[in-house]
């Protein structure tokens, strides 16, 4: 019964590891590997589909399914980076020094990372809710204090990233 509080959780963390890969510095590998990318009608991080590596001053992508290869450029040009395709297989983007304008997108990006792992929470307690309803035992007051504590956690990470991509 309580595992909605351990979804939760793994919620958090996820949203964790993906804006531990996000670094002020430069555009990192980690970043790049956080954009979703459509691929046979499903949307998916480049992370799950492609072998994301650092060469030097660029990015390159490989992805695990070469028929994707105009759907990752799309996804990378979609976010503003300058990626083209290096061959039928690979797909490059080049890093220079991150702008301004650059870093107010990977802000936007971090805060859309941040809102979908809020509703992905909120999901989970609307699924404890039914739950405990169904049941007719439990406390909705745990729920409750549980998803305030993980949407606290959340906005204390992006917000920490934020200040880290600002300075």
């Amino acid at each position: 019964m309580n595992d909605w509080k351990a979804r939760m959780q793994k919620t958090v963390r996820h949203l964790a590891e993906q804006l531990a890969g996000i670094r002020p510095g430069t555009l990192s590998v980690g970043f790049v590997e956080t954009f979703r990318v459509t691929t046979h009608g499903q949307m998916a991080p480049l992370g799950r589909v492609a072998s994301v590596v650092s060469q030097g001053d660029r990015i390159v992508v490989t992805p695990f399914d070469s028929s994707t290869v105009p759907a990752v450029v799309k996804a990378l040009t979609d976010a503003k980076l300058n990626a083209y395709a290096l061959n039928p297989r690979t797909v490059c983007v080049s890093v220079p020094p991150v702008s301004g304008e650059q870093r107010a997108e990977m802000v936007k990006h971090v805060k859309k990372l941040g809102e979908e792992a809020k509703v992905a929470v909120r999901a989970v307690r609307q699924d404890a809710r039914k739950e405990i309803a169904a049941r007719g035992r439990g406390s909705e007051r745990a729920v409750q204090e549980a998803t305030d504590a993980a949407v606290a956690e959340i906005e204390r990470l992006v917000k920490g990233k934020q200040t880290e991509l600002a300075s």
